[in-house]
């Protein structure tokens, strides 16, 4: 039997091996949840004029019917690419989105549509009755609300991680990230998943 004598710098090599994907998981929480309070700080400068270019639900004249107005999906999902948070991959989380209820709202039967009338007609998507960006109500659109968000939970998987960050209301939003050219991008997040 051989005897294998380590020298102190091999010790700490050997631990600070160990510790290494300790400080990447603390690294990598860091970087994600500076990525979402600087998309929300983004938020804060262009949210209502990205809001005026969601997809809305329009009700069709002369009828009692209505559709799902997506004239201005590229410019909606564009302003979101342009604030570089996001990866490439999120487009298709809008149209996903927004697809789902054009199906949904296509299907609809006339006798569905004069019952919707008749009972007056509510929010038909998540998005017609909340922040789109906060995926609440009521948020408080200010610098020190957004500093206050804190990461809940973070769940790391190679080059995917996910993020579900609690505000001071404690309200709760999950975002999907992706980490391309060694950056954290935004996949997905409330709705548009």
């Amino acid at each position: 039997m051989k005897t294998i004598w380590l020298t102190g710098s091999m010790i700490a090599l050997a631990l600070s091996l160990n510790a290494a994907p300790v400080s990447a998981s603390t690294t990598d929480e860091q970087a994600l949840m500076a990525r979402v309070q600087g998309f929300y700080g983004w938020v804060l400068k262009n949210g209502t004029q990205v809001s005026k270019l969601q997809p809305a639900v329009r009700d069709i004249p002369g009828s009692n019917t209505f559709q799902l107005d997506t004239k201005n999906i590229q410019a909606f999902s564009g302003k979101f690419m342009a604030s570089g948070f996001f990866a490439p991959e999120f487009i298709t989380a809008i149209e996903h989105y927004y697809d789902k209820y054009q199906q949904q709202f296509a299907a609809y039967t006339p006798a569905e549509f004069a019952q919707m009338t008749k009972d007056g007609r509510g929010p038909l998507m998540e998005s017609e009755d909340m922040d789109i960006f906060f995926c609440a109500q009521e948020y408080e659109y200010k610098k020190s609300f957004i500093s206050k968000m804190k990461a809940k939970t973070v769940k790391l998987d190679g080059d995917k991680a996910s993020i579900v960050v609690v505000s001071p209301y404690q309200w709760e939003t999950g975002f999907h990230f992706a980490r391309i050219n060694k950056q954290w991008m935004i996949t997905g997040y409330c709705v548009f998943q």
